[in-house]
C-alpha cells in the first residue's frame, strides 16, 4: 500500500486517455471529449493497484462556417489539439486528487505529441 510517507520513485504509473469527437454541423460546433486515466502500483506489486483517477473534460471548438473538414482532419484535430488543451487541467486534477488521498505528490509530465498510428487510445509508463 502507498503511504504518504513514501516517494512517487516507489510506485509505477500508467497515464492513458482517448478522445471522441462528436461534431455537429448545426451549431457549427465541433465537440470533443478527452477521457483520462490513470493507474498507481506498487513497483514490486504491478497487480496490486494503489490508486486510480479518471476523469473526462469536454471541450468544445467552433467551426468556421466556411471550412469544410473531413472526418480524419477534426479525429486528428481531437487526437492532438484536444489533448493538448485538456492536459494542464487533467494535471491539476491528479495533482489535486493525490493530495486529498494522502498520497505523495505526483507532478504529471508536460504532453508531448507523439507520431500517429492506428491506436485511438494511448498509454504511457512514467516509471
Amino acid at each position: 500500500m502507498v503511504r504518504p510517507s513514501e516517494s512517487v520513485e516507489d510506485v509505477a504509473v500508467k497515464v492513458s486517455y482517448a478522445p471522441a469527437v462528436t461534431e455537429t454541423r448545426e451549431s457549427e460546433l465541433l465537440l470533443i471529449k478527452v477521457s483520462f486515466s490513470l493507474d498507481v502500483h506498487d513497483r514490486t506489486d504491478k497487480e496490486n493497484l494503489q490508486a486510480e483517477i479518471r476523469g473526462t473534460f469536454e471541450l468544445s471548438y467552433r467551426l468556421p462556417t466556411d471550412e469544410g473538414f473531413s472526418a480524419e482532419e477534426l479525429k486528428e484535430f481531437g487526437r492532438v489539439n484536444a489533448v493538448f488543451n485538456a492536459w494542464p487541467y487533467w494535471r491539476e486534477y491528479v495533482q489535486a486528487s493525490l493530495a486529498r488521498m494522502s498520497l505523495p505528490a505526483l507532478t504529471m509530465p508536460v504532453f508531448r505529441i507523439l507520431p500517429s498510428d492506428s491506436s485511438e487510445s494511448r498509454g504511457e509508463a512514467m516509471e
